[in-house]
């Protein structure tokens, strides 16, 4: 489970979205953005247990414009 949170934290750290003015982008602290990952995963696979596109579409939903805030990654070495 935590691979995949850190999975979406680098894909968004990587690629941000250009948002509209009326999108909002939030910045979670990096224990606040695996629990919001970890719902949304248990949330959108609880919709497709297969993890086709579906899976993946509710994902880009749920945390679209949720972002973490650097100064609260800690380094693995």
């Amino acid at each position: 489970m935590k691979l995949l949170a850190y999975s979406f934290s680098g894909l968004l750290l990587a690629a941000a979205p250009a948002l509209s003015s009326s999108d909002k982008q939030v910045f979670l602290s990096m224990k606040k953005f695996e629990q919001v990952a970890d719902r949304a995963h248990a949330l959108c696979a609880s919709v497709d247990l297969e993890f086709s596109q579906i899976f993946y579409d509710c994902m880009d939903k749920k945390m679209h414009g949720i972002y973490i805030d650097s100064s609260t990654v800690k380094s693995r070495h």
